[in-house]
């Protein structure tokens, strides 16, 4: 514990040739200072609070190990608010998958007894009994029967192709597994290693599971959180409405449940405004009963089915000869199943990464519906009303809501967002193969060219399509804008011309001044004054919050190798890459 020592004055040598102003102001800023002081003895705890730390010298905080236990997954849970990126904890998890599914399996773990440790190998399920290490012992299997077998059976029908097509299918299920942990803090890593999780906290940590489903635990958790990356108070994070909601709607509102708020002990008042995280859960819930998420699987199992397939149907007037063993027969159907059950695992990842870009859409289109001053339609339906933005309390939950509607979900984002930086390095790639293919300087056969075309066509899509949705959310920062200004200049209009309006009690022709004027008179009851200072009010908060877009725009727009994504920047690599192959093109015909 530190104590507090006040400084007494000192006598200044000058004082006499000062007047006796200046030694007042001299005695009080010495009267001032103020030392901490802490005793010799104290003892230094290296466990600080993360919310501290920075307050520190540089040190490498360790978490003890008494401390981590399964008491400490709630409160990782809450704190873990700050998401961040390792790609360090990144490739140490894609080394330890694909030594798993490609070459050892289960074989591996008595070499990583000791480090990382028998822990770690039980929660990644690569060791005892549970139905993640029998699925994924059988993708290991099929490895080495599809894969290795090439190289101990003779005159087999698989070809290397093949044998490189299911690895690659491997490497990007290990690459999805791995951006998972990418994403933890090493508290959490290190719990990982030395606690032994259970399945339900392990399932948790699944985007296919409570975030796919938006869970009650996951709705509160992720707003939470976004709560305290912003450092948003919470008490102010209530809406009041210019227009009474339909009971269907304040029903919808008033069933989102709450039990979470109360285990953390975070006070929701009852009042008549409604509370935002009730909002913000029924948004969520209702883009949830409009767009299944359902569909991600789906298309990921169609996807992968077609993707698996090829290669048979490629093949299919040698299986149907007499000459195929049956050794061949099983290494084909087991590298169909294994491929298959890969890429489905990896295509729902891309998939449920563009659901969440469309839940983040309807989301910001509902925050631009609340603010709209004008009859302007966006791509979902308005689900919520217009707010009463003579509520200044309502304009900062606005802000806050509306900075949550980008970044819901941070943590789960950056998985995608660095998937989709390797799947981009594959774009690239392929990008090059096509300039040699066009330059006549690589060649393939007809079973490489199908089977590289179809991965081609399905990565160039994901990629073009990612990058367009990434384009569109950082276009919502231009839309905020346009809405905060539109209703600014309502206010001044109205401020501009108050003897109008409240003396000469002439009624404007636009329905939204009318309704605002209203409001005020109701509020105010004809006091001039008081009319004046609202408005002033809501003009400074719209500034305010003009100034906090205009930081989230600089600061935490969507971007890509720390690039931000826009129309433009697509528009003018669009135009590069065209004009690269136009003259790979014109060189090849011109070779001719």
């Amino acid at each position: 514990m530190s104590t507090l020592e006040e400084i007494e004055p000192i006598q200044d040598q000058n004082s006499k040739y000062q007047t006796p102003k200046t030694q007042i102001c001299a005695q009080n800023r010495l009267k001032s200072r103020i030392s901490l002081v802490f005793p010799e003895n104290i003892k230094f705890d290296e466990k600080v609070d993360e919310e501290e730390q920075y307050l520190f010298e540089d040190h490498d905080w360790e978490l003890n190990n008494y401390e981590v236990s399964q008491e400490s997954i709630k409160k990782d849970e809450m704190d873990r608010f700050r998401t961040n990126w390792s790609w360090f904890q990144f490739f140490e998890f894609f080394f330890y998958h694909i030594v798993f599914f490609i070459f050892l399996g289960p074989l591996m773990v008595p070499f990583f007894l000791m480090k990382p440790g028998l822990t770690l190998m039980r929660n990644m399920q690569f060791w005892g009994m549970s139905q993640g290490l029998y699925l994924q012992t059988f993708i290991w299997f099929g490895s080495m029967l599809g894969g290795v077998g090439y190289f101990v059976f003779e005159n087999s029908i698989v070809t290397f192709t093949e044998v490189l097509f299911l690895w690659y299918a491997l490497s990007i299920r290990s690459a999805v597994i791995a951006a998972k942990y990418a994403t933890f803090t090493s508290d959490k890593i290190l719990l990982y290693k030395k606690v032994l999780l259970d399945d339900k906290n392990f399932q948790f940590d699944l985007m296919m599971n409570d975030w796919k489903d938006q869970s009650k635990r996951i709705l509160f958790l992720e707003q939470y959180r976004s709560i305290k990356r912003k450092q948003f108070e919470v008490t102010q994070y209530k809406f009041d409405f210019i227009a009474p909601p339909h009971p269907k709607t304040v029903q919808g509102i008033r069933d989102v449940e709450i039990e979470y708020y109360q285990d953390m002990n975070i006070i929701l008042e009852n009042s008549s405004q409604f509370n935002g995280f009730q909002i913000f859960g029924f948004l969520v819930n209702k883009f949830k009963t409009t767009n299944d998420s359902n569909i991600v699987f789906k298309l990921a199992l169609v996807e992968a089915f077609l993707f698996s397939i090829t290669p048979i149907m490629l093949k299919i007037p040698q299986l149907i000869s007499d000459n195929i063993s049956y050794i061949d027969t099983i290494r084909t159907v087991v590298n169909f199943c294994i491929s298959c059950i890969a890429f489905c695992g990896s295509y729902i990842f891309f998939h449920l990464g563009f659901y969440d870009f469309n839940r983040k859409f309807y989301l910001n289109d509902q925050c631009l519906y609340m603010i709209q001053s004008t009859n302007r339609k966006f791509t979902y339906r308005k689900a919520i009303p217009t707010l009463n933005f003579n509520n200044l309390e309502t304009l900062q939950a606005w802000s806050m809501i509306r900075s949550m509607s980008f970044d819901y979900g941070e943590q789960f984002n950056q998985r995608t967002q660095g998937f989709f930086s390797l799947v981009f390095l594959g774009f690239i790639f392929l990008m090059f193969v096509a300039l040699l293919l066009i330059l006549d300087m690589a060649s393939f056969n007809l079973f490489q060219s199908i089977l590289l075309g179809e991965l081609a066509i399905l990565l160039v899509s994901f990629t073009i399509y990612y990058l367009y949705l990434a384009a569109k959310l950082n276009s919502y920062f231009q839309d905020y804008e346009i809405q905060l200004q539109e209703l600014k200049s309502v206010y001044l209009d109205i401020l501009r011309m108050t003897d109008t309006y409240f003396i000469q009690n002439k009624e404007p022709i636009n329905y939204i001044h009318k309704k605002f004027i209203q409001l005020l008179k109701t509020q105010c009851q004809g006091n001039l004054k008081q009319v004046e200072d609202i408005i002033n009010s809501v003009v400074k908060e719209i500034d305010d919050n003009l100034r906090l877009l205009e930081i989230d725009k600089r600061n935490n727009p969507f971007k890509l190798y720390g690039v931000p994504i826009t129309f433009n920047l697509l528009k003018s690599a669009g135009v590069g890459i065209s004009t690269v192959f136009s003259y790979a093109l014109q060189q090849r015909f011109m070779g001719k």
